[in-house]
This record gives structure tokens, sequence and C-alpha cells, in this order.
């Protein structure tokens, strides 16, 4: 993913951007983006909306409606109007290195360490939950009994980590007659 925003900021320097009009907050504009074809230079050109105030850009060429990337284009018009920052709405969550994926527990043998406690304990429950939703999908009353067994469940762990974690936090009870 990395690779792929860089790419467009380098493909940034080949576009010129050019106002169209202006209707308030908005403009319509114009970005050329210079191409070497059989070295041949070609200009290809894209009609970009902004709205300066909030903040948000529509290009025709729907990079970021389709893999949520930046283009070039876009990334030309926010320099151009000497945006400094990506506005907030174009960085996904997906995208950050911080984000929490379910699947990061499943057994991968890229992982350094597959045999990492957290990797055995949801293999063992995958392995659990399989064998018990194979024996009651066959009817949509048990699957629906079997719906409110594990929800049911949920909402115990849920409120048993509550409590462990409110057990962990000391509790400060301020007394003047202790403090003298």
């Amino acid at each position: 993913m990395f690779r792929d925003v860089q790419e467009q900021f380098l493909k940034k320097a080949d576009c010129t951007v050019k106002v169209i009009s202006k209707e308030g907050d908005m403009y319509s504009l114009l970005v050329g983006q210079q191409k070497l074809i059989s070295n041949k230079p070609i200009v290809d050109t894209y009609k970009i909306s902004f709205d300066l105030v909030v903040r948000e850009c529509h290009c025709e060429c729907n990079l970021f409606q389709s893999k949520a990337i930046l283009c070039c284009h876009m990334l030309s018009t926010f320099a151009y109007f000497e945006l400094n920052e990506v506005p907030t709405c174009y960085i996904l969550a997906r995208w950050s290195k911080n984000v929490r994926r379910k699947h990061t527990f499943m057994k991968s043998c890229h992982d350094e360490n597959c045999s990492d406690e957290s990797n055995n304990l949801y293999r063992g429950l995958c392995s659990h939950f399989f064998n018990v939703a194979q024996d009651f999908v066959r009817n949509t009353e048990d699957a629906s009994i079997l719906h409110l067994a594990m929800d049911g469940a949920q909402t115990t762990l849920h409120d048993h980590r509550a409590s462990k974690d409110q057990s962990r936090v000391p509790s400060r009870q301020s007394n003047k007659a202790s403090e003298t």
C-alpha cells in the first residue's frame, strides 16, 4: 500500500492544475497529467471538484472510490491550495498500521512466531465453535438457539472483562483524617 501511495506522489510531479470555475467554496478544476507513450508526451485531463471549506475532493478517475488511494490529481489539487496535510476524511483506518483485524490470529507460515499463545487459543476456539456449529447447522431453530447462546456467552465475557478491569484499578480514597 505504501508503494501505491508513493507512486501517486511521484506522478503528482507530472500534473498541472487549472481552475475552471468557482461557486462559493466549491471549485471546478482541470488537472492535466503528462504521460509518455511510445516516447511521445500525451496529456490526459481529469475534472476535479473541490470544496475548500470541507476539504472534500472528487476526481473523475475514481481511484479513491475504487481502491481507497488518493490519486495524483487529488494530491495535486491539495498542493495547489497549499494544504500541507491530507484531509482526515481520506485517512482510512484499514490502512493504519495500528488497525486490528480478526484474521491476524490465523496461523500463517509467514509469521515469525506461529506458536504464539494467542494463536493457539484462537485455533482451539475456532475448532470448538466449528464442531458445535456443524452439529446444529441443519435446523434453523437449533441455529437460532446457538446464536442466542453465543450472544449470551459474549455478553458474559464482556461483563467478566469489565469487572476484571475495574478490580485492577486501585481505588483512591481521600481521607482528611489519615492525611493529617
